[in-house]
C-alpha cells in the first residue's frame, strides 16, 4: 500500500516537472528564432532603405543638374554606400546566399562604375559645370544598378522571412 500512495503522489509532481521542462525549452527555442529573425529583418531593412535612398540620391543629382526643383531632405550619399559596402563584406552570415551575392554583385558594380567613372574624368574636373557633369554620370550609373537590384533584393528578403 505504501509504494501506491508513493507512487499516487510522485506521479502528478513527476509529469508537472516533464510538462514544465518541455515548455520552457520550446518557449525559449522559439524566443531565439524570434530574436535572430528580428536581427536579420533589421539588417534586411537597413540594406534596402540604403539602396533606396541611393536611387533618392541619383534622382536629386539629377533634378539639380537640369535645375528642376527638389523636395524632402538631402539624401545621404556616403552613409548609404558604406552600408551597401558594409553589408557585401559582413552580410554572409546574416542574409541568405543569394540574396548576400545580389548585393555583393550590385556593390561591386557600383564600386567598378565609381572607379571607370573617376578614371575616365579626373582631368576634366576643373570647373563646376565639369564636376555636376561627372556626378550627374556616377549618379545615372548607381541608378542603373540599383534599381535592377532593388526588386530582386525585395523579393529575396520577402522569401527568407518565410
Amino acid at each position: 500500500m505504501e509504494n501506491d500512495e508513493l507512487f499516487k503522489w510522485l506521479s502528478p509532481i513527476l509529469v508537472g516537472l516533464i510538462s514544465a521542462a518541455l515548455a520552457s525549452f520550446l518557449a525559449l527555442r522559439k524566443f531565439k528564432k524570434e530574436k535572430v529573425w528580428d536581427e536579420r529583418r533589421s539588417a534586411y531593412k537597413e540594406v534596402i532603405e540604403s539602396v533606396e535612398e541611393l536611387i533618392y540620391w541619383s534622382e536629386q543629382v539629377r533634378a539639380n543638374y537640369f535645375c528642376e526643383p527638389v523636395i524632402g531632405v538631402q539624401a545621404n550619399f556616403d552613409k548609404s554606400i558604406r552600408k551597401i559596402s558594409k553589408f557585401s563584406a559582413t552580410g554572409s552570415f546574416i542574409f541568405s546566399e543569394k540574396f548576400h551575392e545580389t548585393l555583393k554583385q550590385a556593390n561591386l558594380k557600383i564600386k567598378r562604375l565609381m572607379f571607370e567613372i573617376e578614371e575616365d574624368s579626373k582631368p576634366d574636373l576643373g570647373s563646376e559645370a565639369e564636376m555636376a557633369s561627372w556626378k550627374l554620370a556616377l549618379a545615372k550609373g548607381i541608378r542603373e544598378v540599383l534599381e535592377e537590384s532593388l526588386p530582386t533584393l525585395i523579393k529575396l528578403a520577402n522569401k527568407d522571412k518565410t
